[in-house]
Parts: structure tokens; sequence; C-alpha cells
């Protein structure tokens, strides 16, 4: 069994380690489809259903682990808290 020397970790360690690009957040991680790019398909092709944006961007034709996302991103915003309607809680708060 070899032993590392000091003078070998030291080497090691002063290998320049190339910068990781910053991840990219996306809705269909089988597509690599965005947040953004469903949200201009939904916008542009007046989509109204998963299928839709499915056949519109490709996202949701993988796994289709993201369709609840798609279904959030159809249903749009709240205009009280931002949150998507179908997960929205303000129109269950009495007014």
């Amino acid at each position: 069994m070899s032993t590392v020397t000091e003078s070998q970790f030291e080497r090691a360690t002063a290998i320049p380690v190339p910068e990781i690009a910053p991840r990219r957040k996306f809705l269909c991680h089988c597509l690599k489809v965005t947040p953004e790019e469903v949200q201009q398909c939904i916008t542009v092709s007046n989509a109204e259903t998963v299928h839709e944006v499915t056949r519109g961007c490709g996202a949701g034709k993988g796994c289709t682990a993201c369709h609840c996302r798609i279904k959030d991103l159809l249903a749009g915003a709240c205009d009280d808290c931002g949150q998507s309607k179908r997960r929205c809680l303000c129109a269950a708060q009495p007014a």
C-alpha cells in the first residue's frame, strides 16, 4: 500500500477545477424545456390543455412527471399571491 506524500497532495489539490455553469431550471427534464418556453408556447398557440402544450413545444412527452407543472402554468397566476390558481389558497380565504 502506498502513502500519499504531502507534495503529491499539494499537486493534486493545485489542479484548477473548471467552473461549472449555473444549473438551468427545467420544467420538463426529459426534453430540457424551460418554464419560459412552455409559457411562450401557451401564449403563442393559445394552448389550453397539456396535450396542446406537448404538441407545441414537446414538454410532457417523456415521463409525464411535468404534467402537473404544465397544468399550473395553464391555470395562470393568482393576482393576489402569484401562486398558480390551481394551488392558490386566496380563494379559500374569507374576504
